[in-house]
């Protein structure tokens, strides 16, 4: 299965993971009109092929005591690129790296802290895998949403 051949069904139960993973096959089945074992199914078949590759939860760091988030883009030369981006997610603190297919500010990473001793240290540490740091900002919010296509052709406005 690819992303080719995914039908209206897949889509819908992918828009339904994507609001709430937590939701039950139950209740994506009543939303999408199918039985629970169909969506059992394909969801067994979307996490075979690799298109759902995990579930994830939606953290609310200040909350949670981590009152800095920062933003960090950095440029890494293009044949260190992949190794940086993976060296700097091994970082203690950082949650996110990007990596994005140009010459300057090719990497992306977000960062956890408790204080600004952490977000220097996760600077160092970026430096001293040889990526070189360009813009560093604190996050202030952070808002996402479900993939609109994946949504059932009667949710759409």
């Amino acid at each position: 299965m690819d992303g080719s051949s995914l039908d209206d069904v897949d889509r819908s139960i992918l828009h339904y993971l994507q609001d709430n993973a937590r939701n039950t096959v139950t209740d994506i089945a009543n939303e999408v009109g199918v039985s629970g074992n169909t969506v059992r199914n394909r969801i067994e078949e979307l996490e075979e092929s690799g298109i759902i590759k995990g579930y994830s939860v939606d953290i609310d760091y200040k909350e949670a005591g981590l009152d800095l988030h920062f933003a960090f883009t950095c440029t890494a030369s293009i044949s260190k690129r992949e190794e940086l981006a993976t060296g700097i997610l091994d970082i203690p603190g950082v949650i996110e790296v990007r990596e994005f297919m140009t010459g300057q500010e090719n990497i992306y990473l977000e960062a956890l802290g408790t204080d600004a001793g952490d977000i220097t240290r996760i600077a160092h540490d970026i430096d001293a895998l040889g990526a070189e740091i360009h813009i560093e900002k604190l996050i202030r919010n952070d808002y996402s949403h479900s993939f609109g296509p994946f949504s059932q052709p009667d949710d759409k406005p």
